[in-house]
């Protein structure tokens, strides 16, 4: 059975076959969720050769520890991406100056 901070957070992981691994978030990810999430991910990262592809479109909500996260995946793989983020978080991580490290679209 799942831990209840693990259900409000959903994810898949999908290497793309050109050293590139996306992840679709779906839920919540904030400081409860984002030690489960990171523990999921740490086992595929480092096979991405080339991009990170973090598809944050479902997120309902993300705090601070989803920008550290991202940001502590972007010093582990070439590249990474946050596609689809929330008009709110993209205005974070413009207004942190991460828009070179976190490539949001």
């Amino acid at each position: 059975m799942a831990e209840p901070d693990e259900a409000l957070l959903k994810h898949t992981i999908t290497p793309a076959g050109d050293g590139t691994v996306v992840v679709v978030l779906e839920g919540e990810l904030d400081i409860a969720t984002a030690v489960p999430l990171n523990e999921a991910v740490r086992t595929v990262i480092d096979t991405v050769t080339n991009c990170l592809v973090v598809d944050a479109g479902q997120l309902r909500f993300a705090d601070s520890s989803a920008i550290a996260l991202w940001v502590s995946w972007s010093q582990r793989v070439p590249r990474i991406e946050i596609r689809n983020p929330s008009p709110i978080v993209r205005r974070v991580i413009e207004t942190m100056g991460l828009e070179t490290t976190l490539n949001p679209s």
